[in-house]
């Protein structure tokens, strides 16, 4: 599965495989990426967790596969020493929050309703027990939110948790490939600034994020000194009014006028000078083999040597008795073509 969860605008000229191939490195997603490569071994492993077919409903819509994706945690849980210790993070509670949104996210894709999660995070709870020195004492955590708000949440909080690190990879010595770190924080605080507009209380199920995003970019003395590396600068969003304590949308510095043409990203706006260069490089060839190599060119020539003697004036009625004249013979030479073509059919 790729990371990060976020999916980018197209406008912004920002792909996903881009950033994926930058942010992959970071712990969080390397921790990820190794789940998953346990999560498809998981199969060849041969405890039976029955306590995930007894306990999970299978007639229930999508319940066979959640008591599938049931089994191939349990047999994680119980087979792969210290799993927890393959994630790089400071503390075990941490390990613990990362893999409960990998995990969370894995069960909110197969099925919409939340019905079925208190029985499969029951079961998982029963067998963390059971390797409770292993497994760190973590207890997964049921969200016990839809996949649209979890989505919310776990976009911000990956930013949260990825933040350091990406401040790291950016002011790391001889690191020249910056953009797509640029592109991945102006997206997210892009994103911050959607989710908030229909969340502003307690009683939303992503509020905490929001605070906590808030919070942690408020707190860094360094964001001023990172923009600056992206040329980057603050703007009000448009989606709603930019406050000074608050989360700003992020835009290329320069002219205005440019950017309204070209775009506010500089990769962007590097793209489309060189489409521009390479569309404009054929015609102006055509152009000049036209101007030299033809008979048309070659007698614009001589008219304009002669123009030099004879003065502009005799130049510019030569030149325009000759286009007129050659205007006919080109179009008396397509009819030509033309009735050509016609008999042969």
């Amino acid at each position: 599965m790729p990371y990060p969860t976020i999916e980018y605008s197209e406008k912004d000229g920002i792909t996903s495989r881009e950033v994926n191939s930058i942010l992959k490195d970071l712990t969080l997603y390397k921790f990820y990426e190794y789940l998953d490569v346990e999560l498809e071994r998981s199969d060849r492993l041969h405890d039976n967790c029955q306590y995930c077919e007894t306990n999970i409903a299978s007639k229930k819509e999508n319940g066979p596969e959640l008591i599938n994706l049931c089994k191939k945690i349990c047999r994680i849980i119980l087979n792969v020493p210290e799993i927890l210790d393959k994630c790089k993070a400071s503390d075990d509670k941490k390990k613990c929050q990362y893999m409960s949104h990998w995990l969370y996210d894995k069960v909110v894709s197969i099925t919409q309703g939340t019905n079925l999660f208190i029985n499969f995070y029951a079961v998982l709870s029963m067998y963390s027990g059971i390797k409770k020195e292993n497994f760190k004492n973590c207890t997964l955590t049921n969200f016990n939110v839809d996949k649209e708000i979890f989505n919310k949440k776990h976009i911000l909080y990956e930013f949260l948790e990825s933040y350091d690190d990406i401040k790291k990879k950016i002011f790391l010595e001889g690191n020249l490939n910056v953009q797509p770190y640029c592109k991945h924080i102006k997206e997210n605080f892009r994103f911050y600034n959607i989710a908030k507009e229909n969340c502003n209380s307690n009683s939303c199920n992503y509020f905490t994020e929001l605070q906590q995003f808030k919070n942690k970019i408020n707190e860094l003395n360094d964001l001023n000194t990172i923009l600056n590396k992206f040329k980057y600068e603050k703007i009000s969003c448009k989606y709603d009014s930019y406050a000074e304590d608050d989360v700003p949308c992020l835009r290329a510095k320069g002219s205005p006028f440019i950017l309204f043409i070209l775009g506010n990203d500089p990769d962007d706006i590097v793209n489309i000078l060189l489409n521009v260069a390479i569309i404009s490089v054929p015609f102006l060839a055509i152009f000049l083999i036209l101007f030299k190599f033809t008979p048309f060119g070659r007698k614009l020539n001589r008219i304009n040597a002669k123009g030099r003697k004879s003065g502009s004036k005799k130049k510019e009625e030569n030149i325009e008795d000759y286009m007129n004249n050659y205007a006919a013979y080109v179009d008396n030479v397509m009819k030509n073509r033309v009735n050509l073509t016609y008999h042969a059919s």
